[in-house]
């Protein structure tokens, strides 16, 4: 109770968030010397703005489901691992955070993403990681319980909101599925089954950032996806 009176509220991201993302995509800035010399706008702009939403989004999560780990762990750091990328700028030109089960989050993980740059707002669900383990989890709980499965994302709400689940697949069935009659089984079991990721998205204009309003999509689209990500998320354990 106490830290809900101590903390600001968040009333959005002002517009220099965004400006200083765009500025980001510019390689003359993106470099150490630069950032450095701007980073007080870095912490005004988007670090302490960020905070304070994860601040009111704790306490409005926690409500949906105390096990979803919400604190300022949640944030992504803006410095991007260059050790094996060709692109060696090192700094995002965008600010995310995500949220998982009962552990801080990973990317490993299924989780609750979102992210944001000078172009769009993103918020996305579920597992995106293809770890070879998880994946097997996956799959034989998707098979073993495929009608709980089909129900969660055929939901009309769900699939108005994102359509399909995203992600890349395998051209044939994954070894322990090939003897599976493909015309004697429903063609969303199959499709499932062949899919390595399983994510949904869904984009808005970026100004959404800039208000209030923000925490209301994130917690709409977070219980939209709620059913979907813990059932991958139980799969993994």
């Amino acid at each position: 109770m106490l830290n809900e009176l101590i903390n600001q509220p968040f009333l959005g991201f002002p517009p220099e968030a965004l400006k200083f993302l765009n500025s980001l995509s510019n390689s003359k800035k993106n470099n150490k010397l630069w950032f450095d010399s701007h980073r007080d706008q870095y912490d005004m702009f988007l670090k302490l703005p960020m905070r304070e939403l994860i601040d009111s989004l704790a306490i409005e999560i926690n409500k949906i489901d105390p096990d979803i780990v919400v604190n300022y762990k949640s944030i992504f750091r803006i410095n991007r691992d260059i050790r094996f990328s060709k692109i060696k700028t090192p700094y995002k030109t965008y600010y995310s955070a995500a949220f998982t089960f009962y552990r801080v989050k990973s990317a490993e993980l299924p989780h609750f993403y979102f992210q944001f740059n000078a172009e769009e707002f993103l918020f996305a669900g579920g597992q995106y990681s293809m770890d070879s383990d998880y994946l097997k989890k996956i799959r034989k709980a998707i098979f073993n319980d495929f009608k709980n499965y089909k129900s969660i994302i055929t939901n009309k709400s769900f699939v108005k909101a994102y359509g399909d689940v995203k992600g890349d697949n395998l051209t044939k069935l994954p070894k322990g599925y090939e003897n599976i009659e493909i015309g004697k089984v429903d063609p969303l079991l199959v499709k499932s089954l062949k899919m390595k990721q399983f994510y949904v998205y869904k984009t808005y204009k970026p100004h959404v950032i800039m208000n209030d309003k923000l925490i209301e999509i994130l917690l709409e689209n977070i219980n939209l996806t709620y059913d979907f990500t813990k059932f991958i998320d139980n799969a993994i354990k």
